[in-house]
């Protein structure tokens, strides 16, 4: 008898504990955040998005989808910041601000269309300036790059620089600014118009490997901000006179705009030893501000500078090695308020590198995040 009457209520009890259990699971679906799984959010907001491939030609340039890529490189840079007043009658009082900066180590790594890579300072007390103050250098890249499109995001901080033109007397050859940090975020993208036979990305991240020489024409475009900062004023007291705008300021602040149209080469002997030069040359709209202080409000000029930046490269590369020397320049120089400022990077090292058969963990998280048929 109890049974029969307590079958019932059962029951019932069941029923609603499936139909709130439903009501939840739908709720915890609504409230699902798709950014966190990149498929639904590609059906989701994509939903007609498909990448189709569009190879170069293998007549000219091999590709590896199946592999990833792992290199290494050290560099050896020369960082350098001139700065003096502008005028016929002003006197030598210029700056020159340089890093002391041995070796840099760096690592990277590629599959399909992403690299990334960094590198720190080694620190191994090699060819060092016992005058100079110590420099601390870090840097971060990620990359895309398809066939005819990259795009670059890069990160550089340099702390520590001396200025070789300034001394404070005669017994002190060089001015030490331990305290000086320059800080860069560069956003850049390139069209390549003949990448079908012709591989920029081939010396650089050897995601492609030219076999065959040819010749390319390229456009490049980015945004890059940097910010040159000290707990004291940039420039000594014996120049701020001559430096009105800049005198007292401890902050260089600039956004440079760039559209660069470039040429680039790689000749290639018996499928595997190369040489590659790529040259790009921009007039940068510059804005820019002197701050005395980090959080000082205040409207931003704009400057014509202009910008040369090259690379080269000779190596040897095969299906699974490479390895090989690299050359970079990038040189701004142009006129601001009050004073003429140029800006050198040079970079000369080694490379070396071997293509694996991506692991199968490799393969199974691109796919889950990059849209599809990429």
């Amino acid at each position: 008898m109890l049974l029969k009457h307590a079958l019932p209520v059962m029951l019932k009890t069941l029923l609603v504990l499936c139909l709130l259990a439903q009501h939840a699971h739908g709720q915890e679906k609504k409230r699902e955040n798709v950014l966190l799984h990149p498929q639904k959010f590609y059906r989701k907001y994509m939903p007609g998005l498909k990448i189709k491939p569009n190879p170069p030609d293998t007549n000219y340039i091999k590709t590896y989808p199946n592999y990833l890529s792992v290199g290494m490189h050290i560099l050896s840079p020369a960082i350098q910041m001139k700065v003096r007043p502008r005028g016929n009658n002003a006197p030598d009082i210029s700056s020159a601000f340089r890093t002391n900066i041995t070796d840099v180590l760096g690592f990277s790594v590629n599959y399909r269309y992403i690299a990334a890579g960094f590198a720190f300072l080694m620190n191994t007390g090699m060819n060092m300036h016992s005058n100079y103050a110590r420099s601390h250098y870090r840097t971060a890249t990620i990359k895309y790059s398809n066939a005819g499109r990259s795009f670059q995001f890069k990160y550089i901080r340099i702390r520590g620089f001396t200025d070789v033109r300034q001394a404070g007397n005669r017994d002190q050859r060089y001015v030490r600014r331990p305290d000086m940090i320059s800080k860069e975020y560069q956003f850049e993208g390139i069209q390549n118009f003949n990448w079908r036979k012709y591989s920029y990305i081939a010396p650089l991240t050897f995601a492609q490997r030219q076999i065959k020489s040819h010749a390319g024409f390229l456009l490049k475009g980015g945004a890059f901000y940097t910010e040159i900062s000290g707990d004291s004023a940039l420039l000594n007291a014996r120049q701020q006179p001559y430096y009105k705008d800049l005198a007292g300021a401890r902050v260089l602040r600039t956004v440079a705009l760039r559209i660069a149209p470039g040429i680039g080469y790689n000749y290639v002997h018996q499928h595997s030893i190369y040489f590659s030069i790529v040259v790009f040359t921009s007039p940068d709209l510059y804005f820019y501000k002197y701050l005395e202080t980090p959080t000082e409000e205040r409207s931003a000029q704009t400057r014509i500078i202009f910008v040369l930046d090259t690379k080269a490269g000779l190596g040897y590369h095969t299906r699974r090695f490479y390895a090989g020397l690299r050359y970079e320049l990038e040189h701004r120089a142009g006129p601001l308020q009050g004073l003429l400022l140029s800006n050198t990077y040079q970079y000369t090292g080694i490379e070396l590198g071997y293509r694996f058969n991506a692991p199968k963990i490799v393969k199974k998280v691109y796919k889950a995040t990059m849209p599809p048929g990429m």
